[in-house]
């Protein structure tokens, strides 16, 4: 699920989930090939 996907579920910026991240409020969230943060279903629990 890709971090627009994340964030509209949620209704969160996408900057928030990504500042979430970089503090570890979150665990890193795994990257496809392109770099692009690809969150799964047990990432968005932790959201």
């Amino acid at each position: 699920m890709l971090i627009a996907e994340v964030s509209g579920k949620f209704d969160l910026s996408q900057d928030t989930l990504r500042y979430y991240e970089r503090i570890g409020l979150i665990p890193t969230v795994n990257r496809n090939k392109s770099g692009i943060r690809d969150y799964t279903e047990e990432d968005c629990k932790w959201v």
